[in-house]
């Protein structure tokens, strides 16, 4: 099987890199979205947590950048054991990593205060939709400060924002290639 390598844009582990598995159902944030996320959310001192991790690259660009910790929800144990792997080859140890579905851990988790939440799921999927409406019901908007959101561009719908916009403002929503992505602050 071939790997993937990604490189880390800012903070302590600028240009270190992630290295994964190629596994198809896996893509991970390019780069230079990740520079806009991370030039748009100082998460310097905040909790971040990062549904459908994947390769794990948004967390370890967080923590890079001073973020006080990460959770993972990841439900591939494939990948779970990866992000394992890479995380303690880079030193990285303020993370916790569950191994779940995120609907479960939406709903079973008594926490729901985190301050930047980055929801990237599989494409060609409605798990978007039924992930914003999990947040929404069990009061994650109303104790986070920053979300991010990755789609399919093809699959973008605006109103899947409905329950996001009476919590949040949305400061960028663009499209790049075939990927659409959306921060969002709290409303003050």
């Amino acid at each position: 099987m071939s790997k993937k390598k990604l490189k880390i844009t800012g903070g302590l582990l600028r240009s270190r890199l992630i290295t994964f598995d190629d596994i198809t159902s896996l893509r991970p944030t390019k780069s230079f979205i990740r520079e806009t996320i991370f030039n748009t959310i100082n998460v310097k001192e905040m909790t971040c947590l990062d549904l459908y991790a994947g390769s794990g690259i948004l967390s370890a660009e967080a923590l890079s950048r001073g973020a006080k910790d990460s959770t993972l929800v990841e439900n591939n144990p494939v990948i779970n054991n990866q992000i394992v792997k890479q995380y303690n080859n880079l030193d990285i140890d303020n993370y916790s990593l569950v191994s779940n579905t995120v609907k479960k851990f939406l709903t079973d988790n008594i926490n729901t205060h985190y301050d930047v939440i980055f929801i990237d799921p599989p494409y060609e999927t409605n798990l978007l939709g039924e992930t914003l409406k999990l947040l929404y019901e069990y009061g994650y908007f109303y104790n986070n400060t920053y979300l991010y959101l990755e789609q399919n561009k093809a699959s973008h719908d605006k109103r899947l924002f409905i329950d996001l916009m009476r919590t949040h403002i949305l400061l960028k929503d663009l499209s790049i290639g075939d990927v659409s992505y959306t921060i969002a602050k709290k409303r003050a």
